[in-house]
């Protein structure tokens, strides 16, 4: 199964557990949203360097040993906000 195909649950889960970093599911949404979204059109707009970064620092502060302040740290924010609850 691919990243971007994980339910918020899920993706959340491998994140807290150290089995998949922020940036990598990040970027498997991204890679899946270019891939289909010609087609689709569902994004208004979509900042890809803002994601990527937001990731890096939500990993940065994992490594650093910072706690999760909820269950879908790490999801992009639009998936974040469409798995309530979990």
């Amino acid at each position: 199964m691919s990243l971007n195909e994980l339910s918020a649950t899920e993706a959340a889960a491998r994140i807290r557990d150290g089995e998949v970093t922020s940036e990598e599911l990040v970027q498997a949404c991204l890679d899946r949203i270019s891939q289909v979204d010609g087609e689709i059109e569902a994004w208004a707009h979509l900042s890809p360097d803002y994601a990527l970064d937001q990731a890096r620092i939500l990993d940065a502060h994992r490594q650093a040993g910072g706690a999760l302040r909820h269950r879908v740290v790490g999801l992009p924010p639009t998936l974040a906000r469409l798995c309530v609850p979990l």
